[in-house]
């Protein structure tokens, strides 16, 4: 695909970029520098929470799916894993768990406190969503919703974190410390194309309507994921507990 669907993959589209958080204010801070990258580390510390979740995820779907989704699936965990290398002349493989370790590191976070690290309840909620999807939606409605997950991930690092890396915090596209949201730059665009593709296949006239409602929470809880992290570690609002229970 070259980046234009038609049917429900434009509608879908169009929910994506509703919602894009290359828009959020979070991520915008990266624009001029304001954002800490203590903050940003604590995003991946919690993308890191809910990949855990999500991978294991990908064999609910594989278990139901056709042979030409399963091959996509199992080609996408490959390449998470490290077993395999993105598409494109020179790459080489990596384990994507430990670029978000080599970031986190530069972010002021350890290993362990990002293994440890306890997710909000708007990252549950998207984690939680994304693995009920897989497990239980039609395979061409779980297609539709993960391709607004790793779809908005071309842009956002395209337009908004490497640039801003290079500008604003030091870092180089070369740079180990942010080879992940290099990786991911390309490598969700082959992946988001893919899942595009196949839901179009996938998706009937009487799963359109099922498809869009799906998509819509699943764009929305990616937003208030990044809301949430925002409010924490940016305008460092506490959270609120009932009278007697300690943060």
């Amino acid at each position: 695909m070259d980046g234009t669907t038609t049917g429900i993959g434009e509608r879908v589209v169009a929910l994506r970029e509703t919602w894009h958080t290359k828009k959020h204010p979070f991520f915008q801070a990266m624009t001029d520098g304001s954002l800490p990258l203590r903050a940003l580390g604590f995003y991946m510390a919690n993308h890191y929470k809910f990949v855990e979740q999500a991978l294991p995820s990908f064999g609910l779907l594989f278990y139901r799916a056709p042979k030409d989704v399963g091959l996509s699936l199992v080609e996408n965990l490959a390449e998470e894993e490290g077993l395999m290398a993105s598409p494109g002349e020179g790459k080489e493989p990596h384990d994507h768990m430990e670029m978000i370790f080599d970031f986190c590191n530069a972010a002021g976070l350890t290993t362990e406190e990002v293994k440890s690290l306890q997710m909000g309840p708007a990252w549950w909620a998207r984690t939680l969503h994304y693995v009920h999807c897989l497990r239980d939606e039609p395979v061409g409605v779980a297609l539709a919703m993960q391709s607004t997950q790793e779809g908005q991930q071309v842009a956002l690092n395209v337009e908004i974190t490497i640039p801003s890396f290079a500008k604003h915090y030091g870092y180089g596209a070369d740079a180990k410390e942010i080879a992940f949201f290099v990786e991911h730059a390309e490598a969700d665009l082959e992946h988001s194309n893919r899942q595009m593709a196949l839901c179009e296949k996938y998706v009937t006239p009487d799963l359109e309507e099922r498809t869009l409602q799906v998509c819509e929470e699943a764009v929305r809880l990616r937003w208030a994921s990044i809301t949430e992290i925002y409010r924490e570690h940016v305008l460092n609002e506490a959270e609120i507990l009932p009278p007697g229970v300690a943060a």
